[in-house]
């Protein structure tokens, strides 16, 4: 891929209010421009104070120059000053154009960065500072591709200028060496065509780290079926929007699209209620455009505070986005045993598990094993599709992947059907994969179903959900789509585990 360009930029430095006592206003070029000789002994800050060093109030070249400032109508004070205190000032101002300048050029740069990364369909632009350079990668279709490297000192100046001064929810200023997160200024994602970008950060040992997450205004994939679900795992989620209260939760890991289908699960809801059930969520912050009464937290507000405040606000159905801590948790259980429908997201690796990471966070168990309060859990990863145009078959490709990852298609019979993403071509811009398809597991709990949970805990439960309730989990629904020839095994194996791992777990669990 090749690297960003960045134009040429017409660097006009405004000093802000908290700059204005450094930024001196008689240096060369500057509105108030004097000779060098007058600069030892005068100078005029932005600030409207003109120092004057002690003796020369009264120097001809000095009045002189008091007398352009009324003609100008200028509004100043006099302040006396040392003629190493007025050199001083000189040498700062000289340091803070320079800042000003650079942090200008970085911004742009910064700019083009997230436009660029927008259009290449980048979810995440990852900013790696080392000791010699600094990598830059995008994350598209969920793999990392390294786009362009600078000189170290650029990427810190990158990192600096884009936490400084284009992000309006910061914790202080950036500092290198601790990690911190922010939001990116919405009126420089709006003028991108994004819906909003999130920043991370954290130390490294050769140098600090910068994940952005951009959060795109997303119309596409508007229902389950063109989110990559099953025709059965659909019908399962129109009986969730249907139930009339409950907790259901989509879970999976970060960057696993759990806040789409969330859109897509919402938007759907007010379209079968004609919009006659008062939809509400509570976000930090807002990652998609819904069909809701959508609401950020609030500076100081917290998950459980602003989750106990949404249920006094007469909703129908409330969307948390997601579940962090205990006190979170129990607010949401609150708003399902209150009588309303709940929709939020939990970091956990499958469904079943999701029961057991509840209990440890400290929710009552006897909540979360109730199938009348816990009432679906989804789990979802989503993986790479490989371009029609130029997949290959592996059985003319067999050595380009590993022998234990083909004894396990053979021994699964899946050799004949599967593809394996091509060098690339013009159709999916070189990188052989054209986007990503969802993998979920869901879980519509039932009474015997927690019951066997209870009394035999999460392996003999995951058991009992596929063989008695016909549960598909995330790898069995990786298979068909391996099998369809739509999906590299290589990249679901990366994605959700060996495809046999199911035998393990649920076989060993049976014995």
């Amino acid at each position: 891929m090749n690297d960003i360009a960045v134009p040429p930029v017409d660097l006009q430095v405004i000093p802000s209010p908290s700059l204005a006592s450094s930024v001196v206003m008689t240096t060369p070029g500057a509105r108030f421009e004097i000779k060098d000789e007058l600069r030892k002994v005068l100078a005029l800050t932005a600030d409207g104070v003109l120092h004057i060093a002690d003796g020369y109030q009264a120097d001809a070249y000095v009045m002189a120059f008091v007398d352009k400032l009324e003609h100008e109508g200028f509004d100043y004070q006099i302040k006396t000053a040392s003629m190493v205190e007025i050199k001083a000032l000189y040498e700062t101002s000289q340091q803070v154009a320079l800042g000003s300048q650079a942090e200008t050029l970085r911004q742009a740069q910064a700019l083009e960065l997230i436009g660029h990364a927008h259009k290449q369909g980048a979810s995440d632009i990852h900013i790696v500072v080392g000791d010699d350079i600094t990598k830059i990668y995008y994350r598209i279709h969920g793999l990392l591709w390294e786009v362009r490297q600078e000189k170290s000192e650029v990427g810190g100046e990158l990192c600096s200028a884009l936490y400084n001064s284009m992000c309006d929810v910061s914790k202080e200023h950036y500092q290198a060496h601790i990690p911190q997160d922010a939001r990116v200024s919405r009126r420089f994602v709006q003028q991108l065509g994004l819906f909003g970008a999130r920043v991370a950060t954290r130390p490294l040992v050769d140098g600090p780290l910068m994940v952005m997450r951009l959060l795109y205004d997303d119309d596409t994939k508007q229902t389950p079926e063109e989110l990559g679900f099953l025709p059965e795992q659909i019908v399962q989620l129109s009986r969730l929007r249907s139930l009339p209260y409950g907790v259901n939760l989509f879970t999976g890991p970060t960057g696993s699209g759990k806040s789409k289908s969330l859109q897509v699960q919402l938007n759907l809801l007010h379209d079968e209620t004609e919009g006659t059930r008062h939809i509400l969520t509570l976000e930090d912050p807002p990652e998609y455009k819904l069909k809701a009464n959508q609401s950020a937290l609030s500076p100081g507000e917290t998950w459980s505070g602003g989750i106990t405040n949404s249920v006094r606000l007469d909703p129908d159905i409330l969307m948390y986005g997601e579940l962090r801590d205990l006190a979170s948790a129990q607010a949401a259980y609150t708003g399902g045993m209150t009588g309303h429908q709940v929709w939020s997201t939990l970091h956990t690796n499958n469904a079943i598990a999701s029961i057991p990471r509840l209990i440890d966070m400290g929710v009552p168990r006897y909540l979360v094993t109730d199938p009348a309060l816990t009432t679906g859990i989804i789990n979802q990863s989503l993986i790479p599709v490989l371009c029609p145009h130029c997949r290959i078959p592996l059985r003319k490709h067999q050595r380009s992947i590993d022998t234990t990852l083909f004894a396990r298609l053979d021994k699964l019979a899946l050799v004949d059907q599967v593809n394996l993403a091509g060098e690339g071509c013009t159709h999916c811009s070189g990188r052989g994969v054209i986007g990503r398809s969802v993998v979920a597991e869901i879980l519509a709990t039932d009474l015997l179903f927690m019951k066997v949970f209870n009394e035999h805990g999460a392996s003999a439960a995951r058991r009992h959900w596929v063989k008695e309730m016909g549960g598909i989990t995330k790898i069995a629904h990786a298979r068909q789509k391996i099998a369809a020839g739509d999906v590299d095994p290589r990249h679901a194996e990366t994605m959700v585990g060996p495809l046999d791992f199911d035998q393990q777990l649920v076989e060993l669990s049976h014995a």
